[in-house]
């Protein structure tokens, strides 16, 4: 008993040899390399507009700057999440939500953005450019939203129960109420 057998059930991995890095199962094949497209297209988004050294119509640049930067660092953190241990420190069912939401939202706002920038861009090749990945990072992540939607992993689909039925409102109370003899009726 002194090898340490009478512990190994309980304070060892059952299976130490399976521990993987980056858990592109848990996306899917499809949603990893979106994921990826997300990251990248905002991050080059973001270096082209930054790389533009004046502007005439400035409101649009600093919109689209704020929201490609934005979109980036929440890319990349949703990325380490997932692939990292901390995505088991998570609430399975709250990563899907804040994933949705962070997809649509940020898929709408560079949407906007990058319309936005559009529209008030001087005639920069840098600002054409930054503008075109702002419109593929908007795609990126709006597909991402609908892939999501589809596969009934965003916040309007109905959730399961704990032992995994789905949640059927009661009609009955849980305690009954206690009916109220007659004086005189009781029984012996």
């Amino acid at each position: 008993m002194t090898d340490g057998a009478v512990y190994a059930t309980t304070t060892e991995p059952s299976n130490p040899g399976k521990k993987s890095f980056c858990s592109v199962t848990e996306l899917g094949k499809v949603r990893f390399p979106l994921k990826v497209a997300q990251l990248l297209f905002s991050f080059i988004g973001f270096v082209c507009e930054e790389i533009i050294d004046q502007c005439e119509n400035c409101g649009g640049l600093y919109f689209f700057e704020f929201v490609s930067c934005s979109a980036f660092l929440l890319a990349l953190l949703l990325i380490i999440v997932y692939c990292t241990p901390l995505r088991q420190k998570v609430n399975p069912n709250s990563l899907k939500s804040i994933d949705f939401w962070i997809s649509s939202i940020t898929g709408l706002l560079f949407l906007i953005a990058s319309i936005v920038f559009a529209a008030t861009m001087d005639d920069i090749s840098l600002a054409k450019v930054s503008v075109a990945f702002g419109f593929l990072a908007s795609v990126a992540f709006i597909i991402e939203a609908i892939i999501m939607y589809m596969n009934g992993d965003s916040p309007f689909t109905k959730k399961a129960n704990v032992n995994g039925t789905n949640r059927i409102p009661e009609v009955q109370p849980l305690n009954n109420p206690i009916q109220a003899q007659e004086p005189g009726s009781e029984q012996a």
